[in-house]
């Protein structure tokens, strides 16, 4: 057995920032580009570009910043986005990391392991 949690960061109600937002963002910085991006995740660059904008409607401040043309083409985080996304990403890291050492003191002390089971149920 294993568990599995999802986080998100929500501002009034909706979602702004979670696992595959945080994602792609990381991915456009690393990338420099929305469109390569967006392949990388097997959607269109129109889903991509409205997640975006979404984001940044709901956090309130720009995230991406565009350059069209020339030799500095392309996409990158503004400086508030990407102090944004690495602090989510890295607080989302964190907390799947506290969920996974909870469940395995949790069920360890509870289960026993069997050969072939990850956690069997004692007496079973």
């Amino acid at each position: 057995m294993e568990i599995k949690a999802k986080f998100w960061i929500e501002n009034r109600g909706e979602v702004v920032l979670g696992g595959g937002k945080t994602a792609l963002l990381l991915a456009v910085e690393r990338l420099g580009s929305i469109q390569r991006a967006a392949d990388e995740f097997g959607m269109s660059y129109r889903h991509a570009w409205g997640a975006i904008k979404r984001i940044e409607q709901r956090a309130g401040f720009r995230i991406v910043d565009t350059k069209l043309g020339g030799k500095e083409a392309g996409a990158r985080l503004t400086a508030k986005g990407k102090t944004l996304v690495k602090a989510t990403d890295s607080l989302l890291k964190d907390l799947q990391t506290i969920v996974k050492k909870r469940f395995q003191k949790e069920f360890q002390s509870h289960f026993s392991k069997r050969k072939g089971d990850n956690y069997a149920a004692l007496g079973q």
